[in-house]
């Protein structure tokens, strides 16, 4: 069973709620960090955020904290894509690289989005510059709700390494959801993501991790 599919809304904790965002923290078993549950209604439609997502080349002007993004391995749709990012850290914290694998798959009966991220740390030689994060999960959820808005669910669990102290990294940890949102929901209005994206998606509805029904009720 993945990381995803444990999380229990029962034991999270609704840390943020606006009209159109919530976020949730949520414990992790047989770890010191929590995850998070990010939701949001987004006013564009379902193929803007996608365009968004898949377009690397803009991913430091929206996700959080990210000083440079790249694609290792470029889309496929037996392997998906594997993206390095490199992460600010407040100093004296070293930054943190992140490589991940994104996958994708689609649901032909319901029409959602879904984009498995899985840590692969080892992917690279390590940057004696840099911490090389070795522990992450996370997936997001893109569900049309009509023509022109859908709900985004964005939902990651990682272990920094290094010498960042439990408490501190749970102090910020809606930080990254909450600043990301806001970012994607002004982003998806511009010009160039009206055009639906052209990649390939798994087409599957059994591959698709759902269990976030209880963090969309009002």
């Amino acid at each position: 069973m993945s990381l995803l599919e444990k999380i229990n809304s029962t034991t999270c904790t609704l840390r943020f709620k606006n009209d159109w965002l919530k976020i949730f923290t949520c414990p992790v078993p047989s770890s010191d960090f929590l995850s998070f549950v990010g939701v949001a209604t987004i006013d564009a439609p379902q193929h803007s955020v996608l365009s968004l997502l898949y377009d690397i080349d803009a991913a430091t002007e929206w996700v959080w904290k990210t000083r440079e993004m790249r694609a290792l391995q470029e889309i496929s749709e037996t392997d998906g894509r594997v993206v390095y990012q490199l992460v600010s850290a407040p100093w004296p914290v070293s930054d943190r690289e992140i490589i991940t694998r994104s996958t994708a798959y689609f649901d032909p009966e319901t029409s959602e989005a879904f984009i498995k991220l899985e840590c692969l740390p080892d992917f690279l030689p390590l940057n004696d510059k840099y911490v090389r994060v070795r522990q992450l999960e996370g997936a997001w959820n893109i569900v049309p709700l009509s023509e022109n808005s859908c709900r985004v669910v964005f939902r990651l669990h990682i272990e920094p390494g290094g010498e960042i102290p439990s408490w501190l990294a749970n102090i910020a940890v809606i930080d990254t959801p909450y600043h990301t949102m806001n970012s994607l929901r002004d982003m998806v209005k511009r010009e160039k993501y009206r055009t639906p994206v052209d990649a390939p998606f798994k087409k599957s509805s059994e591959e698709i991790v759902r269990n976030y029904s209880d963090f969309v009720v009002e």
